[in-house]
């Protein structure tokens, strides 16, 4: 298997895995339909919601079904909604995009992760099983405000089995310091005890990993209702950057928690002008921001700024100095319970009502 995705063309790759992402589509749309519709009696099939329901097996192939699904073809004559057309095609896009960002553009190749062959290649089908969480969780937050416990446990269940399973799954290890004056010969110092037990370490990385993403997002959850009165973000956006950080660890997730404000004025008016909603939840954009360093994670890491002729800022540096991380957590603590006080502040002020005119 190694061998043969390795050797295969960019092209028959891609479409490999883009027809792999369809099927997943297909299912994961299913998956979305049972989690988002009302209780039914133990006995009973779930269905498309709104009687949107394939009537024969043509309508269950992926893709094709959801064209051929039209008011002859479900019953009571009601097609399957936009959403089920766009998650299958969305799937198959992202599986087809994100294989050959890491095969052939090594998105997340990094001087001091170097996993061996059979693992690189699980790496991708590890996150491929994130990538296909996170469709399903936008799916449901979209339709119903709400990320299922059904998504989010198992999946972070599944990030910390395989993790500690393989031991070689990690986009970037638990602990990695850039900064040692003879880095340049030596490279980044890696504790020892990560190369001689290298399951305890898979557990490790991803444990840390759901810490950061629960502990992160739950920090702005609790300042936001101590604060504001009401959450900022839902509790299921915590178990959701919980489950993210168990599949990524805990740096990764720090820039997807980063990211998201920008995915979210990135992607809300196209959500909007697909969904027709004024209002849309954070979910979505949490996820948008985990695609954005799945598929760059390798440029982020490595990224570098000139900041005078002697003096240069490195993400990778940064992320290898606990004191000043500790510091920059304080600060930005400080600074949301800040900028939150200002908006209740802003909330107290009186506004005049505005009195038509005779």
């Amino acid at each position: 298997m190694t061998h043969f995705l390795n050797t295969m063309s960019p092209v028959a790759r891609s479409v490999l895995f883009g027809a792999l992402g369809l099927i997943v589509g297909n299912l994961l749309c299913h998956w979305v339909v049972w989690l988002t519709e009302p209780m039914r009696p133990p006995d009973s099939l779930p269905v498309l919601p709104r009687n949107r329901r394939p009537s024969n097996w043509t309508h269950r192939i992926p893709l094709v079904g959801s064209l051929l699904a039209g008011g002859n073809g479900c019953d009571r004559g009601q097609p399957i909604e936009r959403w089920w057309l766009w998650c299958e095609l969305g799937t198959a896009v992202l599986f087809a995009a994100f294989t050959a960002a890491y095969f052939d553009f090594h998105c997340q190749q990094t001087p001091e992760v170097r996993p061996e062959e059979r693992w690189r290649i699980a790496r991708c089908f590890y996150q491929l099983v994130l990538i296909s969480l996170l469709v399903a969780a936008t799916a449901t937050d979209l339709r119903d405000y709400t990320i299922s416990d059904w998504i989010t446990l198992p999946g972070l269940l599944i990030g910390i089995l395989g993790a500690a399973a393989s031991g070689d799954l990690q986009m970037v290890h638990v602990w990695v310091d850039w900064n040692d004056p003879l880095v340049e010969l030596n490279g980044p110092y890696l504790p020892d005890w990560m190369k001689e037990h290298q399951h305890w370490h898979g557990l490790a990385w991803s444990v840390c990993g759901l810490a950061a993403g629960a502990g992160i997002t739950s920090v702005v959850w609790a300042l936001s209702r101590l604060i504001l009165g009401r959450e900022a973000m839902g509790f299921g956006d915590v178990t959701l950057m919980a489950m993210i950080g168990s599949f990524v660890g805990w740096q990764p997730v720090v820039f997807i928690f980063l990211l998201a404000p920008l995915c979210g004025l990135a992607i809300s008016v196209p959500l909007r002008l697909m969904t027709g909603k004024t209002f849309l939840p954070y979910g979505p954009y949490l996820s948008a921001a985990a695609l954005v360093v799945l598929f760059a994670w390798r440029w982020i890491w490595m990224l570098e700024l000139k900041i005078s002729a002697d003096r240069t800022f490195s993400i990778r540096r940064l992320m290898g100095d606990w004191q000043t991380l500790l510091l920059l957590a304080a600060i930005s603590t400080v600074a949301l319970a800040g900028l939150l006080l200002l908006v209740r502040l802003y909330r107290l002020v009186p506004v005049p009502l505005r009195r038509d005119p005779p």
